[in-house]
């Protein structure tokens, strides 16, 4: 229940308005003069102040002030004769929410109790996201302090509770899918399931079963009906990670279960309703594969209504620090080594290397660290070799690979290493293009990046 507290210092104008207020649904408290009123707030907690802004012993606007120390999130709404108004006008500048001439209207004094009571709800709500976002699935995941990242925390917060459908873009390791599971987790559908597709990860034929299901003899090896992934993640969200590596075919199914909100099952004869919340992630350049004619433009602007783009670590070093400091605790908490520092020297290689792997290959090198390390600090040589060896810019040339590590295999796979960074920067991210580069299948590309944590 929403508490008010009145203060007038006219008796009979106080009496009315709290009994009025009380038959609204208000809980309210009268107060006679400015004084009192300050008594009651230092010991009860309200929601709205309505107060006279002439009376005896201080202004209305001297009590708007002194009540900010003890309630600054409350709304202070002003009643005021004619001639004052102006006063009043200066007053909202100064924060107080709105103002009332007398003699009161009661229709206008509820109009603007009920507007304060919604703008206190809705404030209250992004407060209460706001905070279940830092949970497991939540922004302790997802660290930044630098403007961008909180430009994407902000975003997070305004988009979660609706249900538009998003494309977050960004180089792989960014954290696409900690942002996707953020909103689910702080939507409205967060009690349904979140299903969790990599697009990129199933043959044309295989994704498009696993995406919309299948009737029994559908095809040869359809011994059963499949239910797919949007049916499961009915009333719910599905995520489709790399989006951008669909076929033609899927993504003509896709524009029309984003259009109609129905599947068809493989060899089914019947249209299936869903009420699925898509988001999409890529790590392609859509508007190229647009050009290109690999990407249908129509499913583009569908999939595209609210996007969130992630920058790459590279472009924001400021967080590394703080994400040093986050994964040092993360896994010196899991493998139970205590309370570790972290050398100066570390950040210093740490802000120097470019991290084509972004946060993920960060958080690996951290857990590298934190597990191969000994005593109660971590220490440069507790870096994997690639980070110690190569900084932002440079170019290593034999010398380089002839240091990497003791054995002839360290050599060999920091060289090839840098080939797969290599590969990676001039493809944009974009792994099946980077394996066309090399002339290796996207298979062995993927068991490459694996590897070597990129």
């Amino acid at each position: 229940m929403i508490r008010v507290l009145i203060a007038e210092d006219d008796r009979n104008t106080l009496t009315g308005l709290v009994e009025i207020l009380r038959q609204e649904g208000f809980e309210a408290v009268g107060a006679e003069s400015g004084e009192e009123a300050l008594r009651l707030l230092s010991r009860q907690q309200f929601d709205i102040l309505l107060t006279d802004l002439r009376m005896p012993d201080m202004t209305g606007m001297d009590l708007f002030i002194k009540s900010q120390f003890h309630a600054q999130d409350m709304k202070t709404i002003i009643m005021t004769a004619y001639n004052s108004i102006k006063d009043a006008v200066e007053a909202m500048k100064s924060g107080v929410y709105e103002y009332l001439t007398k003699p009161l209207d009661l229709d206008e004094l509820f109009i603007i109790l009920k507007k304060a009571v919604s703008d206190f709800e809705l404030e209250r709500e992004n407060e209460e996201l706001k905070q279940r976002l830092q949970g497991v699935y939540r922004f302790e995941n997802i660290i930044g302090s630098s403007k961008v990242m909180q430009d994407v925390f902000q975003t997070i917060v305004k988009v979660a509770r609706s249900e538009s459908t998003i494309l977050i873009r960004g180089e792989s390791g960014t954290g696409k899918e900690l942002v996707a599971r953020a909103i689910h987790y702080n939507s409205p559908r967060a009690k349904n399931s979140l299903i969790e597709v990599s697009c990129a990860s199933f043959p044309e034929t295989l994704l498009e079963s696993e995406l919309f299901g299948y009737e029994k003899g559908a095809f040869t090896g359809a011994v059963g009906q499949k239910i797919g992934r949007f049916e499961l993640a009915n009333k719910g969200t599905i995520f489709l990670d790399e989006i951008g590596e669909i076929s033609n075919s899927v993504q003509t199914k896709l524009l029309r279960v984003l259009q109609e909100r129905e599947i068809s099952r493989l060899g089914g004869t019947s249209s299936i309703s869903v009420d699925t919340r898509v988001i999409a992630a890529t790590n392609r350049d859509l508007e190229e594969a647009l050009e290109d004619g690999r990407f249908r433009e129509d499913l583009f602007y569908r999939l595209n209504v609210i996007p969130i783009n992630l920058p790459p670590l590279r472009k924001r070093k400021e967080d590394i620090p703080l994400l040093v400091d986050h994964f040092i605790r993360k896994y010196a908490k899991a493998n139970k080594r205590g309370s570790l520092s972290v050398h100066s020297d570390v950040l210093d290689i740490c802000m120097e290397y470019h991290w084509p792997g972004n946060v993920r290959e960060l958080e690996n090198a951290m857990e590298n660290a934190v597990v191969l390390g000994e005593g109660d600090k971590v220490l440069p040589e507790h870096l994997p070799i690639f980070v110690k060896m190569r900084k932002a810019g440079s170019q290593e040339g034999l010398e380089a690979i002839y240091n990497a590590g003791e054995t002839f295999r360290d050599k060999i796979e920091y060289a090839e290493r840098l080939i797969l960074e290599d590969a990676i920067r001039k493809a944009r991210g974009n792994k099946s293009e980077a394996a066309k580069q090399l002339d290796i299948s996207v298979r062995n590309m993927r068991y490459k990046i694996s590897k070597y944590n990129l």
